[in-house]
């Protein structure tokens, strides 16, 4: 019988002592790498729970992305119709002066002068491009200068109605900017007009020596459509930014989890691994111990 026991247990010695040598790799590469998950198999529910977590952690990366370039794009938005706003304050300014009835005819001239100076920043403004060179109140025909002028005060929309509308969670779509057809088809005190027309006619009429007596009024039409405007587009930062934070708010709660799922314990794990190495010497120490269990020295 000793001939059949010796080799078992020194075959079982050996199984052991490579067990426990399993045991403390494991734990070193746990220890080097940080993370006490190395491969799907050491905890199958927690990294299905982690692959749904990185899933998540990426949409609302994205997501954030999407604030960021809509916020860009609506900044830029606001940036113009506030340059058209000023504008047009001064045009209204300057249509008070030369509707002055004691103005004498050349000095309503010098008032259209500049006043045909702001219908180009006007035009320009309409006209303004993003960083990507994308006209941005062209609806989806970015390609295309949105308003252009016919010399004559006819003025014309080349864009569409459309507005590109961008997800920034799940349950959230943001515009990311307004078609130039906010700048058309006014209820002017004559009957529909826009606000290059409206400035354009105001300017003429000064240039010919006239009054405008409808110049204030239609004005205070275009600036209450571009205020409208800038409240919406600044309603859709305000919710750009409320959203981004909940984004923030959730993501820390995901990475959270993630970190409870698969970050290694340092402490407990040094622990572990000072236990294992102490098993792993004991079992070494029993494996000489059972190698001199043999029939020579039990005769010797």
């Amino acid at each position: 019988m000793n001939r059949i026991a010796t080799p078992f247990m020194f075959a079982q010695g050996v199984d052991v002592m490579l067990k426990k040598q399993v045991d403390i790799s494991q734990t070193e590469l746990q220890l080097a790498s940080g993370n006490r998950i190395l491969k799907p198999s050491d905890d199958t529910a927690a990294s299905v729970q982690l692959l749904d977590l990185k899933e998540s952690k990426a949409r609302l990366d994205q997501f954030q992305r999407n604030a960021d370039a809509v916020s860009a794009r609506l900044g830029q938005e606001e940036t113009a119709l506030d340059g058209i706003g000023n504008l047009l304050q001064r045009v209204r300014e300057l249509t008070v002066q030369g509707n002055n009835g004691a103005l004498a005819p050349e000095d309503r001239a010098a008032i259209a002068t500049e006043i045909q100076q702001h219908l180009e920043g006007f035009i320009q403004l309409a006209n303004t491009r993003d960083a990507n060179g994308e006209y941005i109140f062209a609806g989806y025909r970015t390609d295309t200068p949105p308003l252009s002028h016919d010399g004559v005060g006819g003025f014309t929309y080349n864009g569409d109605e459309g507005q590109r509308v961008v997800k920034v969670g799940d349950t959230r779509e943001i515009a990311m900017g307004d078609p130039g057809s906010i700048f058309m088809n006014l209820p002017g005190v004559a009957g529909p007009t826009d606000i290059g027309a409206v400035v354009y006619r105001i300017a003429a009429n000064f240039a010919a020596g006239n009054a405008d007596p409808n110049g204030l009024s239609d004005l205070d039409t275009a600036l209450g459509r571009i205020l409208d405007t800038r409240a919406s587009v600044g309603a859709r930062m305000n919710a750009i930014e409320e959203q981004k934070t909940a984004n923030e708010s959730f993501g820390l709660a995901v990475e959270q989890v993630r970190s409870n799922l698969e970050d290694l314990d340092y402490a407990e794990a040094i622990s572990r691994f000072n236990q294992q190495l102490a098993a792993l010497q004991a079992s070494q120490q029993s494996f000489l111990k059972i190698q001199d269990l043999n029939l020579f020295n039990f005769l010797r």
